[in-house]
């Protein structure tokens, strides 16, 4: 089976940047250990002047120079479209996976294709709040619709997404988890007393000050803790808050910021994390919490959208309101005081993690549909 996704791929697959290229990195390597599959992921990145075929172990990566168009306007026939159709085409795949919004483009009339929905522009702007958002929300919006209606087979990748489609598609929509690294596995939990984690991108969407603030609340309580902070700038005015909120409560001592950080660095850090947070405002289904549960690390999260669904309160860790600094510190405390109720969450959470988000069930279930779909249509 010669199998064409369309995704984001990093150019090292040990610093994918943001949730979408972790989660075709997981993908792509679990099917590439399939027998009689032949990987191609085709990306387009406006960063490049020609196109750049690399050979990897797994797959061949085919990078396509992107244009400067916004991608609202590509998405549905402009020239980044276009060329993407026309490569993958020649390609002559038997199958073609959408993993990116260029999916709402629509699907191929005579290749058997199937679209992953990761999340929904519309709804991370408003949160967002970034580069005239009031306008783009609902264009996103608009554009999410005429796109889903177009698909006939949608992975879903947890239940609130598969919520929200339901009420913009008829399509079949099949839910499968994104899959993680298998070596989040294989952490060995050292947790450091105290050690608090959050990783995800330095925005306001992701509300990593609230986090900030509850390490604050348990400091001024008399407890020993710390909070180190992975993640990449994605809105530098947000960044500059946080900068200053650090210094203005006097945590330099207390607060470690890591930017951008790979998988070796990032394991490393579950490794000695005693509990993962994240405040968020809105998420699908991070993949930073399936990667915390995976290395055994209890989860303080946002009661909000996807999150929920993927943390069972009291088992797997806490759910919080985003900005209840107060609910966040003393579930943060909860699992920092006692040992043994969080060695309970740990064993629970790497045992769901095994069975959600593990490579073999999720390629498992993806090559399925795959077949599926691919007999559908030949019968068609």
């Amino acid at each position: 089976m010669r199998i064409v996704m369309f995704s984001r791929f990093p150019s090292d697959v040990n610093h994918p940047k943001g949730g979408v290229e972790s989660a075709t990195v997981g993908l792509v390597r679990g099917l590439a250990a399939q027998p009689g599959l032949e990987l191609h992921v085709v990306t387009l990145e406006r960063r490049l002047s020609h196109t750049v075929v690399e050979e990897l172990p797994f797959a061949t990566i085919h990078r396509l120079p992107g244009n400067r168009r916004p991608m609202i306007l590509d998405v549905f026939g402009g020239p980044g479209r276009r060329r993407i159709d026309d490569y993958i085409v020649g390609l002559k795949p038997d199958i073609v996976h959408f993993q990116e919004s260029y999916g709402l483009g629509g699907p191929y009339s005579d290749i058997p294709t199937v679209f992953t929905v990761h999340g929904f522009d519309s709804l991370n702007l408003v949160t967002e709040r970034k580069y005239a958002w009031w306008l783009r929300a609902p264009l996103w919006k608009i554009a999410e619709k005429k796109g889903l209606r177009k698909h006939a087979n949608i992975i879903s990748i947890a239940p609130y997404v598969t919520e929200k489609l339901k009420a913009e598609s008829t399509a079949e929509i099949t839910e499968i988890p994104n899959a993680i690294s298998p070596e989040f596995f294989t952490v060995e939990s050292k947790p450091v007393p105290g050690r608090i984690f959050f990783a995800g991108w330095i925005n306001s969407r992701k509300n990593v000050m609230a986090a900030i603030r509850a390490t604050n609340k348990l400091l001024q309580q008399g407890m020993d803790v710390s909070l180190h902070i992975a993640g990449d700038v994605a809105d530098q005015d947000y960044a500059d808050k946080v900068t200053q909120l650090v210094a203005y409560l006097g945590l330099e001592s207390s607060v470690l910021m890591l930017g951008r950080i790979g998988h070796k660095e990032l394991r490393q850090e579950l490794t000695e994390a005693s509990v993962f947070v994240l405040p968020s405002l809105q998420e699908n289904a991070p993949m930073a919490i399936a990667e915390a549960m995976a290395a055994g690390v209890p989860v303080v999260t946002s009661n909000v959208c996807g999150m929920p669904t993927m943390v069972a309160e009291g088992k797997a860790g806490f759910l919080i309101g985003p900005n209840d600094i107060g609910s966040i510190a003393e579930k943060l405390a909860v699992i920092l005081q006692d040992s043994s109720r969080r060695d309970e969450m740990s064993k629970f959470v790497r045992n769901q993690a095994q069975q959600t988000y593990h490579p073999d069930s999720v390629v498992s279930a993806t090559l399925a549909l795959y077949k599926r779909i691919i007999d559908g249509q030949n019968r068609g």
